[in-house]
């Protein structure tokens, strides 16, 4: 009698160990799917501007919105173009920390103009209007009203000017300055 109970117990303990092995098995093979699944899931991040926090901008590593480069643009015209005497070289130092060169033509150009600026004590500002971004070229053509202040003139000369905007694509969602030029005859 002590023998049957003995051999039910061992059998009994020997079909919970095969439940237990295969229910190992399965959470296994379920965290492995898992895993795989998030190693191969894009990155989504959500962007929320400084300057309204309602404006929500959705991109991933691999696909930016218009919305995001529109905004973007907006921000580096502002840095460069919305300018006086006092403020121009620490603007070009902003500019500088989002470009992809920090010592190349682009430099040299800012410098140029930071040196006009303050020999004719030029105040500038620039409003868009309209964007036309081109993912494929990696570039966004901005065209809005530049008004500038010569001196202390009060009679301010206002023009419609476009700028191209090219960038390039970072690690992260970062979009850094490729280059800056205004569009002559656009």
């Amino acid at each position: 009698m002590k023998f049957t109970f003995n051999q039910q117990t061992l059998q009994n303990v020997l079909k919970q160990r095969d439940l237990v092995l295969w229910s190992c098995l399965g959470l296994v093979i379920i965290n492995g799917l898992l895993v795989s699944k998030i190693l191969h899931q894009e990155e989504h991040w959500v962007i929320f501007p400084q300057e309204n926090v309602d404006h929500r901008i959705e991109l991933t590593s691999s696909k930016y919105s218009d919305e995001y480069f529109v905004d973007w643009a907006t921000g580096v015209l502002n840095i460069i173009l919305c300018v006086n005497p006092g403020s121009i070289d620490w603007k070009i130092q902003q500019i500088l920390k989002i470009t992809t060169e920090r010592y190349g033509t682009l430099k040299e150009t800012l410098q140029a103009e930071a040196k006009l600026i303050k020999k004719d004590q030029i105040s500038t500002v620039f409003y868009p209007k309209k964007f036309t971004v081109n993912q494929s070229q990696q570039s966004i053509d901005v065209t809005g009203q530049h008004i500038a202040y010569f001196g202390k003139d009060l009679n301010p000369v206002s023009t419609e000017k476009t700028y191209r905007l090219t960038w390039v694509a970072s690690r992260y969602g970062v979009i850094l300055l490729k280059d800056l030029q205004e569009l002559k005859n656009v």
